[in-house]
């Protein structure tokens, strides 16, 4: 089975394209055979890692232990780049336990997965983060990821930073398809969310981004055949007019800022009267999340602002009842999926399970 990640697309952005066959030929070929679901939430907090984290193992953020993007490394902050940030099992686990393989390019929390056969984790340059080939030939396959950059680097400086790196992602897992056809490869496209961070929604320059992840996913069916084919978003975007940094205006009272959200140490009287306060998170929100334990209080940014300490033009980590905020999956497969578990990312998991015959127990929010 192919797992592809279309990082940052919202269901209504998808859906544009696959309407659009003369620009997008290729998601739109793909969704006349699809099985198609939109309207699905994220899991909080919606961001990039503790998604990804809770597609690969069925669970909310508060069981599988990435509720962030970001780990406490000491004093320090650090990507939450490693396996061993997972509090249990992965279906790349589950797979190597029944002798079958994993290959996972540029997956997010695979450094260090001793169960994938072909890694090529992600390795973000910052914070502490090291120098990102380096570190992801330390942390994942040796032999194969230094095979790969010899052969395919010069796409990576062609097109820098994106689409070159989705380019060179692309074509190690088409060699990967061809040469070894792992029971489960699961690839992160990353140049649609990078763009839009940096240009906003309504900028021309994100097409450069949705093209790219039509044209990857041509050659990607080309080379699949008819194995089942599974394309989903992590999270959707919403464009952004201000950033606060909230470590400037609480003080110690912040424990984190996660963009569309924040978690404090205790609650700050008037915060609801600021003009960048959307609402207090819920205590489902902080229990699910997994930030209950350190945080008693936390707060979503009102749309159209983010709380960080670096300016972006778009971004996520907001709740996931905000409006235009929705993502989606649609399956290639000779079969259906399951109905709907959670309502949420996490059904993609039951699908994976189900196409590869895993019995991977998933959770329920009470």
């Amino acid at each position: 089975m192919l797992v592809i990640s279309f990082d940052g697309v919202s269901d209504r952005e998808f859906q544009a394209m696959a309407a659009d066959p003369a620009a997008y030929p290729n998601i739109a070929r793909f969704m006349d055979s699809a099985h198609y679901r939109g309207d699905v939430k994220s899991v909080f907090v919606s961001n990039t890692y503790p998604v990804h984290a809770s597609i690969a193992t069925g669970k909310l953020p508060r069981e599988h232990g990435v509720t962030s993007n970001l780990v406490h490394a000491g004093r320090k902050w650090r990507w939450a780049r490693m396996a061993s940030d997972f509090k249990c099992e992965t279906l790349w686990d589950k797979l190597h336990h029944a002798g079958r393989t994993t290959a996972a390019i540029l997956w997010p929390t695979t450094g260090g997965a001793k169960t994938i056969r072909w890694n090529m984790p992600e390795v973000p340059p910052w914070p502490g983060g090291g120098i990102p080939i380096i570190e992801g030939v330390r942390q994942g396959s040796t032999a194969f990821q230094i095979k790969s950059i010899l052969r395919h680097c010069g796409k990576l400086f062609r097109k820098l930073p994106q689409p070159g790196i989705d380019n060179f992602a692309l074509a190690v897992t088409c060699d990967l398809l061809r040469a070894h056809r792992p029971d489960l490869t699961l690839l992160h496209l990353l140049a649609y969310d990078l763009i839009r961070h940096k240009v906003g929604g309504e900028n021309e320059a994100l097409n450069t981004g949705r093209a790219s992840l039509d044209s990857s996913l041509g050659r990607l069916l080309e080379v699949a055949d008819d194995m089942p084919v599974l394309i989903f978003s992590d999270h959707a975007h919403l464009d952004v007019e201000e950033t606060l940094d909230l470590s400037k205006l609480l003080g110690d009272d912040l424990f984190e800022q996660c963009c569309g959200s924040a978690f404090l140490k205790r609650p700050v009287e008037g915060i609801e009267q600021k003009p960048w306060f959307g609402r207090f998170l819920t205590p489902q929100e902080l229990e699910d999340s997994g930030y209950a334990p350190h945080a008693p209080c936390g707060i979503a940014a009102k749309p159209g602002y983010r709380f960080s300490f670096i300016s972006n033009k778009s971004d996520h980590g907001y709740p996931t009842d905000y409006e235009n905020y929705r993502v989606f999956y649609a399956l290639r497969s000779k079969n259906p999926p399951p109905p709907p578990i959670h309502g949420d990312v996490r059904d993609i998991t039951a699908i994976i399970a189900r196409e590869l015959g895993l019995d991977l127990e998933t959770s329920v929010t009470p």
